[in-house]
This record gives C-alpha cells, structure tokens and sequence, in this order.
C-alpha cells in the first residue's frame, strides 16, 4: 500500500496523533513508540540539516533528498512541510512531484509572502488570495498520485481569525484536502495570551467554521486538555513540531555541559537511564538486525 493511501486511510479513521521528526533516526524512534505517522517538522529539518532557524533557507533539492532519507527509515506514512512551495506555481508544481517522489504522504503548503518567516517570528506577511489560491491549484493539479494528501496552511491570522476562515474555505474549495490554520495572532492578541480555556474555544469555533478537515498548528493543547479534546473539536491531525527537538536539544546540552566540565559522562548517564544509553541499542533502534541478518542471508556458504 502507497503511504498516501494510508494516511487517508488513519485520517478516515479519526484523528492522527504524529510527532515532529527531523532526520531519519528520530524518525525510526517515533515508529518505534507505537505513531502511526510522523510530522516532518521544518524547524526541526532547517535546525539540524543547516544549523538554521525556520526562515525558509532549505532548497527543494535539500529537502526532498533528507525528505527520501526519512522516508526509507520507516513504514508509516510521512506528512511534510514544503513551506511556500519554493517559487510560483510551476515552482510548487516541481515540488509536489520531488515530494512524490521522495516517498512522503503529503505535504503542507502556506499562503505566506517570501521570504517566509516562522509563526513564532515577527515579519510573517500573506499573498493574497488570487495567488494563494493558484497554489493550492497547482499542487493539486501536479500530484500523479490521486491519495497524496495536500494540506493549505494559511497564515492570515496576520490580518483577522476571520480571513483565516475564509481563506481556508477558499483552499477547500480550491482542492486542498486540509486546512493547517495558524493562529498565534488573535485579533491583535497573541496566542499565548489567551487563558487555556480561551484558547480552546479560539480552537473549537476556527474548526467549527472551516468546512473539511482541519490540522493543528503544532503547538501542544492548551493547558489541561489533551489530543482527545482536540479530535471533539473537530481536528483531524495533531502535530507536535518541536517537541522530540526540544527534548534532544536540552538533553544534548547537558551531556555536553557534564563532559565539559568533568570530564566524563558517568553522572549524566546515571540521572538518565535509559535502553539508549548502549550504542548498540541505539544501532538496533536504526535496524541493525535487519541489516545483519541480510548480510548473513547473502554471505552463507550454500554448500553448508
């Protein structure tokens, strides 16, 4: 089965829960755990592939290259973030073909102007719908693959919740098969100003209003709710962009920190145990005992 069909078939199911992946490792960790499908987070890849912050600086030869590196890891489809498209529409056009053939399972596709800026960042500015809409045209129209899952992010909550709901009707009605809402800006609050609770309800009404299927926009839920709340409110897939980088980054830094200033890793390793704490669990996590028993396999005398 192609990992498009798959994913629409979770999505048929109800809601999919996908961690941010950012490399083929924490790829293969996330299957591991038990996730039916990952999120290929764009701060993640821009962070660890350039040393960068998610300002748009991977080219599309970069990304789907690392996207088919990821892709070979696992057995779980992969949805990933492909920002603006990389250019006009035969620009997005290429991509949605690089990304096919990548071996991913969608893609999620924004409405912002170049150069692109991180939600979390000042400067995000929207093109207008005319030109938003054509994107979402193309990619749709330039799949080969009718189960390649398009998602239409929109980042109009620069102007109003409002444009937020009715660009994302417009995307739908363009074919987009989701709607990935941004929402860090409420009417001129931010996000992270809102009670847990009036977040929810921010969350609850932009979904309700948005007539097909709505993805998170990568934050956790509010305080005090869960994934479960999110699935009542109508979500159909839930990401957490930069939660396995955040807890690889702080755990990184303070291994480093102890190397650095003892001179060992013994009391880290000690405060932390842990299955990967063996190097050689961590080369099994990344299939060593398929690759071991192909090689067995392919160098055993027939004659034995």
């Amino acid at each position: 089965m192609r990992m498009s069909t798959r994913l629409r078939e979770l999505l048929a199911q109800g809601l999919v829960v996908a961690p941010g992946c950012f490399d083929p490792f924490s790829a293969r960790l996330a299957e591991i755990a038990g996730f039916d499908a990952i999120h290929l987070t764009g701060l993640g890849v821009e962070a660890t592939q350039l040393g960068a912050p998610d300002l748009g600086l991977m080219t599309l030869n970069e990304l789907a290259a690392h996207a088919a590196r990821v892709a070979s890891a696992v057995d779980i489809p992969i949805l990933a973030d492909i920002d603006t498209g990389f250019g006009g529409v035969l620009n997005v056009r290429r991509t949605i073909r690089d990304m096919e053939r990548a071996g991913v399972a969608g893609v999620h596709l924004e409405d912002q102007r170049m150069p692109k800026h991180c939600p979390l960042l000042a400067g995000r500015t929207v093109v207008d719908r005319g030109e938003a809409v054509a994107r979402i045209r193309a990619a749709v129209e330039a799949r080969t693959d009718p189960d390649f899952v398009i998602v239409a992010r929109t980042d109009a909550d620069t102007v109003s919740v409002q444009e937020v709901i009715e660009r994302a009707n417009l995307y739908l009605e363009a074919g987009a098969d989701m709607i990935m809402p941004i929402l860090l800006d409420v009417d001129g609050r931010p996000y992270g100003s809102l009670t847990p609770d009036e977040q929810m309800d921010l969350l609850r009404r932009v979904a309700g209003k948005i007539d097909g299927p709505v993805m998170g926009m990568g934050d956790a839920p509010p305080a005090g709710y869960t994934t479960d709340d999110l699935a009542e409110a109508g979500y159909s897939f839930v990401m957490f962009a930069a939660a396995a980088l955040s807890a690889g980054a702080n755990a990184m830094a303070e291994v480093f920190h102890e190397i650095r200033t003892t001179g060992t890793d013994a009391g880290y390793l000690a405060a932390h145990p842990g299955i990967y704490s063996d190097p050689l669990e961590l080369m099994r996590a990344a299939h060593l005992d398929d690759y071991t028993a192909f090689e067995q396999k392919v160098t055993a005398d027939p004659a034995q």
